[in-house]
């Protein structure tokens, strides 16, 4: 069931026994199985002399994914710097459940196709950072399934954003009784500052932490101040998936 943005956000939280029956994997079955996150931090590119301003901020948002993702039960790994690159980021996501960009994210231009895609961009520990485009994973992945896809960046969840489907989610809003699998993707609309973006992760993360499910924790990151008012982030996905790594466990259809 696709539902519109203003219907989402006056959501019930949905019922105990329904969250119960979306969540992907008990803790003995997490602890017998490997699923891979990445985390990719673009922290060169928001420091100098690639940015004016010196950014305290990013290492913060790099830590705090690394202990979600890890607390979700993944396998996960972070990289920045010259670490962080476009063949490292193309190599590895064939074998992401789970994955989190922090980097300068925009509807790039593709030369070679003549047309624009979402993308962002690599840090690789210069100022040159060669852009990621949602067609270049969507072809590593060739329709993978991926659990939590958390894409800290400007323009990651436009209305025309290519993203979501290169990681095989759905640009659909699945409430209970519907759902679409053990999948949610998260991303900021229009241009966000590094600010807001963390006071919307810190939310997001506390709330997963706290057993919400991924859209009710969506929901809790939006309430409350930001420092621009007008700053908007969107999702798609099963809102009553609770983040954990892995596929069902449970038939997700079950009453």
């Amino acid at each position: 069931m696709s539902v519109s943005r203003i219907r989402w956000l006056r959501q019930l939280i949905p019922p105990l026994l329904a969250a119960t029956l979306l969540t992907a994997g008990s803790a003995a079955g997490i602890r017998a199985a490997t699923y891979q996150a990445s985390i990719d931090v673009n922290t060169t590119g928001f420091n100098p002399p690639c940015d004016g301003d010196a950014n305290y901020i990013v290492p913060k948002m790099q830590k705090a994914a690394t202990a979600a993702y890890t607390r979700l039960g993944h396998v996960a790994t972070s990289r920045t710097g010259s670490a962080f690159t476009r063949a490292g980021t193309l190599a590895r996501t064939v074998n992401d459940w789970g994955y989190y960009v922090h980097s300068h994210g925009d509807y790039y231009w593709h030369s070679t196709d003549a047309r624009r895609y979402t993308g962002f961009r690599e840090d690789s520990g210069d100022c040159s950072q060669a852009v990621i485009f949602s067609k270049d994973i969507k072809a590593k992945r060739l329709g993978r399934q991926s659990n939590l896809v958390f894409v800290s960046t400007c323009h990651a969840s436009d209305s025309n954003t290519t993203l979501p489907d290169a990681f095989a989610i759905a640009k659909t809003k699945s409430i209970s009784p519907a759902n679409q699998g053990p999948e949610f993707y998260v991303g900021y609309v229009g241009v966000r500052w590094d600010s807001d973006e963390w006071i919307f992760e810190q939310r997001f993360w506390n709330a997963l932490a706290n057993n919400q499910s991924a859209g009710a924790a969506f929901d809790i990151a939006m309430q409350g101040n930001f420092n621009d008012a007008s700053f908007d982030a969107d999702w798609w996905g099963t809102y009553t998936y609770g983040g954990v790594a892995g596929p069902w466990t449970v038939c997700p259809t079950c009453s």
